[in-house]
């Protein structure tokens, strides 16, 4: 006797394809827009850990510590010609304990001065800040240092610009190193675009 075949049925075939493509429609750029969430997020964490880490260590060494824009990861950028503000260093900014609050923090990485932290963001990613301000010195106190250089606005964007992202809030990500020295990051669409105003459009 003959096996009987099994198998789909034309409609069944066609049904089960029409069934992939719209699942793949719906999911690939849900999918897309989860995976960029997803690292912009993450990329907002690492700044914010790291001006908290600066901070921190300012405070229990009793010493400057700089969180500078660095694209050797070894020395402290000296101007934007350098490059953008994706890559950076977290360091101790005093070779000699001894040294006195104004001898030293001067935002340059010098002989002996300890490098507690590397970072460098995606390439999808993009910092805009205002022009020539490069670095974040903190001092004993936790405050940070005032000066033209010292940055205290970031903005992260990726491709998707100051676009409506989760729940209603920017795809971008604002920062603001507050006058206390606290880092924070903001999602609104109406922040983002006032710091637009300020370090340039997205992305």
């Amino acid at each position: 006797m003959k096996a009987k075949q099994s198998g789909f049925s034309m409609l069944e075939l066609m049904f089960a394809i029409g069934l992939l493509a719209a699942i793949v429609t719906i999911g690939v750029p849900n999918l897309r827009d989860f995976v960029r969430n997803s690292r912009m997020s993450s990329a907002a964490n690492d700044v914010i850990t790291d001006f908290n880490l600066a901070r921190s260590e300012a405070v229990k060494r009793r010493v400057p510590v700089t969180l500078c824009k660095s694209q050797t990861l070894t020395s402290c950028d000296v101007n934007d010609a350098a490059g953008p503000f994706e890559s950076w260093i977290v360091f101790v900014d005093d070779a000699d304990p001894a040294l006195v609050e104004a001898n030293d923090g001067n935002g340059a990485v010098n002989t002996g001065e300890v490098i507690l932290r590397q970072r460098e963001l995606a390439d999808t990613l993009t910092v805009r800040k205002p022009a020539n301000q490069r670095r974040a010195i903190f001092l004993p106190t936790g405050f940070p240092r005032t000066g033209a250089a010292n940055v205290n606005r970031l903005l992260l964007c990726d491709e998707r610009g100051n676009t409506v992202g989760v729940g209603g809030d920017s795809a971008a990500r604002a920062i603001q190193i507050l006058p206390t020295g606290r880092p924070s990051v903001f999602r609104t669409i109406a922040t983002v675009t006032t710091f637009e105003a300020i370090v340039g459009a997205c992305p």
